[in-house]
């Protein structure tokens, strides 16, 4: 999610990024275009999600079973929370104090609390569930189950199912654009963007996107934002008319993007070239290219 800018705020210019080989993540500085710090983590990071309110932020480690808690000031190690299974996708529920981490070899959704560290409940959902999303308004949780070609919506609050919606085939990335009450799930093996009302839980339309991975969305909600790692691209879409109005040149595999605050720029890292590229939204192409180590694959910003 991102948030409008205010004369009251200071904005981060930072970015983590996991490095998954490397068990490391590295501090990228987007006015610079420097690495400014690479510090160790525990073993095969992957995803990464930043909480505000108590400054930390954590990591999931499917290889070892755990999510790990680092202090976002001191950059140290607070917490390796034992999970088992594999632990892959996070979402924060900024209202209860939980973390949702999808559990992509046991089936299902891990609720932690973000205050004692303890996993609190085990939610059943689809095959393989892998990206995760929350409404933290609309009080539902929603959840890509990649071997069963479909999308999980459960209740932030409770343990109840309240959907379960196909999709295209491999859902593997899920982003929720509040402005729109719209879902964008990235079908990898469908070649293909399935976007969900999430109101009435009905599929409004298929978009072809070759092997998408990655989301994001802009500040307003008007734009969303996708990696075509097949194409080696980040596709730009209108969300009212939801259709592509760039398609742009990226390093090798993009797994992920994120955008700055001002939203003129997009960070698209880069899986197998190990790279960023910074992507000038005004004239649609990449303006510089920084290298990474290697497989770094998540990129978030540091708040």
């Amino acid at each position: 999610m991102f948030l409008l800018l205010s004369p009251k705020l200071v904005y981060s210019t930072e970015f983590y990024i996991s490095s998954q080989t490397s068990n490391a993540i590295s501090l990228f500085n987007s006015n610079t275009l420097d690495i400014e710090q690479s510090f160790a983590v525990p073993k095969g990071p992957v995803n990464l999600l930043v909480n505000e309110d108590k400054d930390v932020f954590y990591i999931s480690h499917p290889e070892k079973g755990v999510v790990s808690v680092f202090d976002q000031k001191t950059r140290r190690l607070l917490q390796e929370i034992e999970t088992g299974g594999q632990p892959f996708g996070m979402a924060l529920d900024t209202k209860k104090q939980k973390l949702f981490v999808t559990d992509w070899s046991r089936d299902s959704v891990l609720v932690i609390n973000t205050v004692s560290f303890q996993v609190v409940d085990i939610l059943a959902v689809g095959k393989s569930p892998a990206g995760i999303a929350i409404d933290t308004v609309g009080r539902k949780v929603f959840v890509a189950n990649r071997e069963s070609h479909t999308l999980t919506v459960l209740d932030a609050d409770k343990p109840r199912l309240i959907a379960h919606i196909e999709t295209g085939n491999n859902p593997y990335s899920v982003v929720f654009n509040s402005q729109k009450n719209q879902l964008y799930v990235g079908c990898v093996k469908e070649n293909s963007v399935t976007v969900i009302d999430t109101e009435s839980y009905k599929v409004i339309a298929s978009l072809p996107v070759k092997a998408p991975y990655g989301f994001a969305i802009s500040n307003d909600g008007e734009q969303f934002f996708v990696t075509s790692q097949a194409e080696n691209k980040l596709v730009v879409f209108d969300a009212n008319t939801l259709e592509a109005t760039s398609r742009i040149a990226t390093g090798k595999m993009p797994e992920s993007v994120a955008l700055s605050v001002d939203n003129q720029r997009a960070f698209v890292v880069n899986w197998f070239s190990n790279s960023i590229s910074v992507i000038d939204l005004q004239t649609k192409q990449q303006s510089s290219l920084v290298k990474l180590n290697n497989e770094s694959r998540m990129i978030v910003k540091a708040q």
